[in-house]
């Protein structure tokens, strides 16, 4: 779905931007050019935007008690990535965001989404709900990851990121599934016969 029928959607009936006015804003949006393993958002920083990707793939991670990331997201073309809590409430992230590859982002700054929102009260219980549908999403599928052995979740790994899968590093792919990179490219070397069969 293009971004501006998509924030046209979020609000619901109450109060709801027109499609040319929600385009109008999308085309304001700053457009910068981001490079490979730059860092978007380091943690602990107060989130300002919302991440909109016109190409390349970005990452999200997070830190446990040892310092060690863990990449729980990746983002591609026409999708979004943000720390929702940081960037709704202005308190400090603890999720970060890098790149994984160059390409361009789209920016929707807090301020838009502050100026939008005094002329659309109703955004910010929509980007509420929406904060906590992915959050539940989010907890699902880890729940799903920590149950599941590796193949399986490799597999489901597969099947939810195949439009971007051969351009991430395989250091990412072990990150999200929980498992070691030697382990990993035993695992795909094992399986590979039979993903091309089931294809």
């Amino acid at each position: 779905m293009e971004l501006p029928k998509f924030l046209h959607k979020l609000t619901g009936d109450g109060d709801l931007p027109s499609l040319k006015y929600a385009t109008e804003i999308f085309s304001m949006l700053e457009v910068i050019k981001v490079r490979k393993k730059e860092v978007l958002l380091h943690f602990g920083e107060v989130c300002d935007n919302i991440f909109i990707v016109k190409s390349g793939i970005l990452k999200g991670s997070i830190i446990d008690e040892y310092g060690d990331l863990h990449t729980i997201r990746f983002t591609a073309e026409n999708d979004v990535l943000s720390s929702m809590y940081s960037f709704i409430d202005q308190s400090p992230s603890n999720i970060q965001i890098q790149c994984v590859e160059a390409g361009e982002i789209m920016c929707f700054k807090h301020q838009d989404f502050v100026y939008m929102n005094k002329l659309y009260p109703g955004l910010t219980p929509a980007f509420h709900k929406l904060m906590l549908k992915r959050y539940h999403d989010m907890l699902d599928e880890k729940s799903r990851m920590i149950t599941n052995d590796a193949t399986t979740r490799y597999l489901k790994f597969i099947e939810r990121y195949k439009h971007m899968e051969e351009r991430l590093p395989l250091k990412d792919i072990a990150s999200y599934l929980g498992i070691r990179q030697q382990s990993l490219s035993r695992l795909r070397s094992k399986m590979d016969p039979e993903i091309a069969e089931a294809n």
